[in-house]
């Protein structure tokens, strides 16, 4: 496997992105969530955007089958399905802008609406009563826009269920399940754009067993979590992916 990873992976920069692994695969397991948000940042500072996407996406898909698994049997599937639905419709939209477009303008954009929306949902606001759907199929659709483009395709879902009054197992499970089916969208893009080549798939294995470890951790982790401190990891992890996603932060990554 090491000689498909290639000149570009240094021994510097694989350290780097073990490290890295190991936050995000704690953050995932204990949240069900955020991975995306520690990682992409800086490890597409490391090496690229699209090579830290790739990344990522083969070490997370490997090791989230049972998290899957068990997600899927508590999550609200009333709430999850019209999510996806949107996000089918837009991932390819988001993976073809990761290829082709400078991605500055859009990165201060998302940045911007997360940073908004962390900071009235910190208020305390809630929904008041259910969405509706044309709603929830728009959020899902940011959401997988940002997703195919960025990798960062929990924030929008994340807030959204945030304002709800579900319980943190079910808003863990449904995160689970949604970013499941955006992973299998994404999965589809990534090929037909030609990203999952033989180094990155190579490199991303590299990282399975810090990210795998950590993962187990975090999920016995959750089981101390309460709703409040649920709500302030979420909020907290949305802010941190809304500050260094910005452009300006690019040169202390």
């Amino acid at each position: 496997m090491l000689e498909l990873i290639g000149e570009a992976a240094t021994p510097g920069v694989l350290a780097a992105l073990t490290a890295l692994a190991v936050v995000a695969g704690l953050v995932r397991g204990l949240s069900g969530f955020g991975s995306a948000m520690i990682f992409i940042p800086i490890a597409s500072a490391l090496t690229s955007p699209p090579t830290a996407v790739v990344l990522l996406f083969v070490a997370d898909t490997l090791l989230t089958v049972p998290l899957v698994a068990r997600a899927v049997r508590r999550c609200a599937w009333r709430e999850v399905l019209p999510l996806a639905g949107g996000a089918a419709a837009t991932v390819p939209i988001g993976v073809w802008l990761l290829i082709v477009v400078d991605p500055t303008a859009m990165r201060w954009i998302i940045s911007a609406v997360i940073l908004v929306l962390v900071g009235v949902l910190a208020t305390g606001w809630r929904w008041r009563r259910s969405p509706s759907l044309p709603s929830t199929v728009a959020v899902g659709g940011a959401s997988g826009l940002t997703g195919g483009m960025t990798g960062l395709g929990g924030p929008p879902v994340i807030l959204f269920w945030m304002a709800g009054q579900d319980e943190p197992a079910v808003m863990r499970a449904n995160i689970i399940v949604f970013l499941t089916f955006t992973g299998t969208f994404s999965f589809v893009g990534y090929v037909v754009g030609g990203l999952l080549t033989e180094e990155r798939i190579a490199l991303g294995l590299a990282l399975v067993p810090a990210y795998g470890v950590a993962l187990l951790v975090g999920a016995w982790l959750f089981r101390l979590a309460t709703p409040r401190s649920y709500r302030a990891l979420a909020f907290g992890l949305c802010a941190v992916a809304a500050l260094t996603g910005m452009p300006a932060s690019d040169g202390v990554l």
